[in-house]
């Protein structure tokens, strides 16, 4: 049944010339033959371009080059413009997938007809024993992300489909539904830009779902400690988008009394508990990245 559509699969990639070789490489090693194969190289600096060449004798594979970073989210959209299929696969470069994952998929949209977006379990690479993210979504008056079964190994204690908030990293549309959604908000450039992505799906009347019997496998590592510390924004520049595209993401999904809770309540709260942390740790270039970040958000 699943070989019968036309599967684009989308993967936008900058500078990781060893990752996206694997990651193509089990794309096109799928059960599902009826594929499309699209790479939207972001301006890389390494040698991602000269490692791509040997997928060139494949009809299946298209590289798209790109001359700027047009991040996560423009790297997806500009994918998707020249994709048939009636399915959109989204993956992230880091990944190498299970060759069963995207007609386990495929199966799951053919016969759930109220499915918007629907994506696999994500276990670590280096320890496929290992979950990545099972779970995920955002709480709509804070604006935190709350995740289930992160760092647990996987012995089936989870269901294997639910509904989720939101899918990071791999995930499947109708091409039809991304088009009339307009795609992913480039705006926030990474980060939000999956969530904000599902809750423009959700307002189709559209349902949001993980199902685990589609496995792809995740090239990160769990927080370690010095991850902690510096409170996952290991840059100003990821302070500062996390910041930013918060409150972005905000503004565009919460209802009006979520909204309230967010900028009166939670969000001065969130920005002077990551003030008082990054001053006291040292990390004041990160700590005025935020605030800055904090402020753009709400005035452009």
């Amino acid at each position: 049944m699943a070989d019968r559509v036309l599967v684009s699969v989308i993967i936008p990639t900058y500078n990781r010339a060893a990752d996206i070789v694997k990651c193509v490489r089990s794309v096109l090693n799928s059960t599902m033959k009826n594929i499309e194969v699209i790479v939207v190289d972001n301006a890389s600096t390494d040698n991602t371009i000269e490692k791509l060449k040997i997928f060139s004798h494949d009809s299946r594979f298209k590289l798209i080059k790109s001359q700027i970073n047009l991040g996560a989210g423009g790297g997806r959209n500009r994918g998707a413009r020249d994709a048939h299929g009636k399915y959109l696969l989204f993956v992230d470069s880091d990944n190498v997938i299970d060759s069963k994952m995207i007609e386990y998929l495929v199966d799951f949209f053919d016969n759930s007809s109220d499915c918007g977006m629907v994506g696999p379990l994500m276990l670590i690479e280096s320890n496929r024993k290992i979950i990545w993210t099972y779970f995920a979504d955002i709480n709509m008056y804070t604006s935190q992300a709350k995740y289930k079964g992160t760092g647990e190994k996987n012995i089936g204690q989870f269901p294997k489909v639910v509904p989720v908030g939101h899918l990071p990293n791999c995930f499947m549309v109708k091409n039809r539904e991304f088009k009339k959604v307009g795609g992913f908000e480039e705006k926030y450039i990474i980060i939000y830009e999956e969530a904000d992505l599902a809750e423009k799906i959700k307002r189709l009347g559209k349902k949001i779902f993980l199902f685990s019997k589609a496995i792809t496998y995740h090239a990160v590592e769990l927080s370690k400690r010095e991850d902690k510390n510096d409170y996952g924004f290991r840059s100003p520049e990821r302070a500062f988008l996390m910041a930013r595209n918060r409150v972005y993401f905000m503004k565009r999904n919460a209802n009006w009394l979520q909204k309230i809770a967010f900028f009166v309540v939670f969000n001065p709260i969130i920005c002077c508990y990551y003030q008082f942390n990054l001053i006291r740790t040292g990390q004041n270039d990160k700590a005025r990245a935020y605030l800055r970040g904090c402020f753009i958000g709400l005035f452009t």
